[in-house]
């Protein structure tokens, strides 16, 4: 496994279907795969979770590669690029929810008009965030989706639903 030829094939045995290849480079690269992502992540399983993206990334993208890739330098590349993705957008989360948590809504311009409250009142959490998240933090689908582990499809219908809720709930105000 040591040997650099054989390191040097690896790419080329996978070309040819040979898959005990990736096993090599498995067991040659998960310590330090493991390590660069869990100094960014803190969290083992994130870690894993990561890193298994990695593998299937590169699974689907080896025949791309020139023969002479250092393959484990690419796979802890490609770990520590998807680790700072996810600390970035989670963190990017988090000082959203955190904003959330301690708003004040005396410090808000729709609070004066009592718009926002009454756009709580009317959705579930769930709804609230999804909603908040989109219009207030001006997220997108695509990342909401991957924020709240939402397939895009389930998140733009909700988000649908969530208007013509809202549209009902306005113009009853409106009338009423």
């Amino acid at each position: 496994m040591g040997n650099t030829d054989s390191k040097n094939k690896w790419l080329e045995r996978l070309n040819n279907d040979d898959l005990t290849a990736f096993d090599e480079i498995y067991l040659e690269s998960k310590k330090s795969l493991f390590y660069v992502i869990y100094l960014i992540t803190k969290s083992v399983e994130d870690t894993e979770d990561l890193m298994q993206e990695t593998y299937l990334d590169f699974l689907s993208y080896y025949k791309k590669l020139k023969l002479d890739t250092d393959v484990v330098a690419f796979l802890v590349t490609s770990g520590k690029n998807k680790a700072l993705n996810f600390y970035n957008r989670n963190k990017r989360k988090d000082e959203y929810i955190s904003k959330l948590k301690n708003y004040s809504y005396s410090d808000d311009k729709y609070f004066d008009t009592g718009l926002l409250k009454t756009i709580q009142d009317n959705l579930s959490e769930k709804e609230f965030e999804v909603f908040s998240l989109h219009t207030l933090g001006e997220y997108s689908f695509k990342e909401i989706s991957k924020l709240l582990n939402m397939p895009i499809g389930t998140l733009t219908w909700m988000y649908q639903e969530i208007r013509k809720k809202l549209m009902k709930v306005l113009e009853e105000e409106k009338n009423g």
